[in-house]
């Protein structure tokens, strides 16, 4: 090799170490700060002060979620305890002795997290303390919250949804970010006091929520008036037009934010009444009435009420027993004083399979479209048509009695069917996902509608039921200064005994105004004393409020 050829090899090799010798100093000297903040960064320790969850809106975008406010202090472990007089401060403010705060702090050096009052949080605020934080936050649900029975709960993280609409739309609601507190720690986990602590969120991205077809305010009338008037029940409001759900409720109600106190309860609080079964009885005798109607026998055919019904040794009574029965009545008049006798006899002339078609046709014994939203719901029990029914079956299945099960969601949507004219909505509760700009991201809700009963039949029926308002056993719900009402009271057997007493449920389902009907509502009564007497009143009671509110 040519002297010349290595001296530029050497140069070369030379001018390589050089940049090397160049980058190494400027990586140790000059940007050391700069990587040794990036490695810091890599070591962050943090803790979630609170995850953000999609809020759950009424019809109109009212929240039934997070309306309330608590607050969190944010302490840092390093900086007070470097400071004795701060910290004797800051456990005055929280009420905790100096040794006591002194020995939580000294645990770790990450962030101390603890739940304040208002007084609290603005105490420190109003003060120059190092080292102390106040975050507010909204508080998921509380003992105020509405509608608890329908959204459900969440776990105490506020993380997952563990019944009702919380937990059917975990995978929606979930996708809201969070707010963090850390500390910067070096490759050995100890605490960086030249980066110090750190509050940083991501809220905001990506939260989806979800929009009910529940109204806010007819729910809030809805609970007041039951927290006054029912024990043990249900109501829900339908709209006639579209089959939403408008209000539900159920009793006895539970505290979302605390619920075990009810895990034991034996009045089932957790329980809700308004998607629970039960026996019928009276107002069952719309679809005995709309199956009779519709093959062509007319409202004005009579039958003598002598207040019994007698097969063989079997002795069916009428309410009317006491009094010597109704007499001759016709469909009008039997439907209005809800007389047994008179829809045992109508039964008979009809038959089983003709009733049982027409309460298939009203959508009783199968889900009401819930389910199709991910709402879980029960279908009721209607009994086998197929095969041989006796006169007794038949006569009890006439009354709404036997094997019969309905849900207050189902006897709303019946009496929907009178209200408007023949026409079956399927149920809807949940109508869409939102983003937090408010845009519809998916629709969930899927109207649909059958012609179920004919306009003429609708229409006899309707008279039925004002009649039953106006001069029956419904005359507790009349709600004369706000358009009248109509319905049908019912008082069920449910062959229970509690102290030496049959426990009987009571109902009434109707409709309102008369003249233009937009509502449907069932009220249940568990363990009431009838449906003239327990469940009339609370439906005229929450009417007239929705009226005189302007709905």
């Amino acid at each position: 090799m040519s002297e010349r050829r290595f001296r530029i090899i050497r140069s070369f090799f030379v001018f390589l170490l050089i940049l090397v010798a160049v980058k190494l100093f400027n990586i140790q000297a000059i940007n050391g700060r700069e990587y040794s903040a990036a490695a810091a960064l890599q070591q962050t320790r943090n803790k979630m002060v609170y995850r953000e969850r999609g809020d759950i809106l009424d019809r109109n975008g009212i929240r039934f979620t997070n309306r309330e406010t608590y607050w969190k202090a944010v302490l840092q472990p390093a900086t007070l305890l470097n400071s004795p007089t701060d910290l004797r401060i800051v456990a005055d403010i929280l009420n905790l002795s100096g040794e006591q705060l002194q020995t939580q702090l000294s645990k770790s050096n990450l962030p101390y997290l603890l739940d304040i009052t208002s007084a609290q949080a603005k105490a420190i605020s109003d003060s120059s303390l190092q080292g102390l934080s106040v975050i507010n936050m909204r508080m998921r649900n509380s003992a105020d919250t509405l509608a608890a029975h329908i959204l459900g709960y969440v776990d105490e993280k506020g993380e997952q949804g563990l019944a009702g609409i919380e937990k059917s739309y975990q995978d929606s609601l979930k996708r809201g970010g969070g707010v963090y507190a850390g500390v910067l720690a070096d490759a050995g986990n100890s605490y960086m006091s030249s980066f110090g602590y750190r509050i940083w969120n991501d809220m905001g991205e990506e939260k989806l929520n979800l929009k009910l077809t529940l109204d806010y305010h007819m729910q809030s009338i809805v609970e007041e008036t039951m927290d006054r008037m029912v024990e043990k029940g249900a109501v829900v409001i339908i709209d006639i037009l579209t089959g939403e759900i408008l209000a539900a409720a159920s009793r006895p109600n539970f505290n979302p934010a605390n619920i075990n106190p009810s895990l034991h309860d034996e009045n089932q609080s957790l329980f809700n009444r308004a998607l629970g079964t039960y026996t019928p009885g009276s107002i069952f005798k719309i679809v005995t009435a709309a199956a009779a109607l519709e093959k062509g026998l007319t409202a004005d055919l009579t039958y003598e009420c002598p207040g019994y019904v007698e097969f063989g040794d079997i002795r069916m009574k009428c309410s009317s027993f006491e009094k010597g029965g109704h007499g001759s009545v016709n469909m009008a008049q039997a439907f209005a004083q809800s007389c047994n006798s008179y829809f045992i006899h109508l039964g008979q002339e009809i038959g089983h399979d003709a009733i049982l078609d027409m309460a298939s046709r009203f959508g009783l014994g199968s889900k009401t479209g819930l389910y199709t939203e991910n709402i879980g719901e029960p279908a009721g029990v209607l009994p086998n048509t197929i095969g041989h029914a006796s006169p007794v079956e038949v006569a009890n299945i006439s009354i709404g009695q036997g094997e019969l099960l309905i849900s207050p969601v189902q006897a709303a949507n019946m009496t929907a069917v009178i209200a408007s004219g023949g026409i079956l909505n399927s149920v809807s509760l949940v109508d869409s996902i939102m983003n937090d700009e408010g845009e519809r991201i998916r629709n969930v809700g899927s109207p649909s509608w059958k012609r179920v009963i004919s306009k003429e039949t609708a229409s006899i029926l309707q008279g039925m039921m004002l009649l039953t308002v106006q001069s029956g056993t419904g005359g507790s719900a009349d709600i004369r200064g706000y358009g009248g009402s109509a319905g049908k009271t019912g008082s069920a057997e449910t062959g229970w005994v509690k102290d030496d007493r049959n426990i009987l449920h009571a109902w009434f389902s109707g409709y309102f105004p008369v003249d233009t009907p937009r509502y449907s509502v069932c009220v249940f009564i568990e363990d009431g004393k009838s449906g003239s007497s327990s469940a009339a009143p609370v439906f005229a009671e929450i009417s007239a409020k929705i009226m005189e509110t302007g709905y």
